[in-house]
């Protein structure tokens, strides 16, 4: 399904049980994917030693910046040392809005103490951009500014 007006608000809709929920587990992945959990804990089923949250987002093929109202504090593509450095503070912090702009998706993720993840989708005809693994499924946004929602699909990377 394409992103247009009318869909926005359904995407949106989404992550609205998490406003107000603390990201936790914050890290990065390969090259510059990054995971965080929001929820109560759950052991992963193919890995039963390691946790994700009962919501699981995943960035995976976009680009991303973490800044604050005044400051860019990281891109994407910066040093490792650098980017992990910067993810560890959304770590215990409150999500508080999320914004999906036109046309091309940027998906803007606002936490507490004025902290603000910025995706920008790369790839108009292949790879996702993120995922959001739910108790029900998984939104997918991707390729280009197409999403669906996976009933059922539950297992997390």
């Amino acid at each position: 399904m394409a992103l247009t007006t009318t869909t926005n608000q359904s995407l949106k809709a989404y992550f609205q049980p998490l406003i107000g929920q603390t990201a936790w587990g914050v890290a990065l992945g390969n090259g510059s994917f990054v995971t965080i959990e929001f929820g109560a804990p759950v052991a992963d089923s193919v890995k039963p030693d390691k946790q994700h949250g009962t919501w699981h987002f995943w960035i995976y093929c976009c680009a991303w910046r973490l800044e604050t109202l005044d400051d860019v504090l990281a891109y994407s593509e910066d040093d490792r040392s650098r980017l992990e450095q910067v993810l560890s503070l959304i770590e215990g912090k409150a999500l508080e809005s999320v914004e999906m702009n036109l046309p091309g998706g940027d998906t803007v993720l606002q936490f507490a103490g004025r902290l603000i993840l910025r995706l920008m989708p790369i790839h108009a005809e292949t790879y996702e951009h993120w995922f959001l693994y739910t108790p029900e499924g998984v939104l997918v946004f991707g390729p280009g500014s197409d999403w669906q929602f996976e009933v059922g699909t539950t297992t997390k990377p």
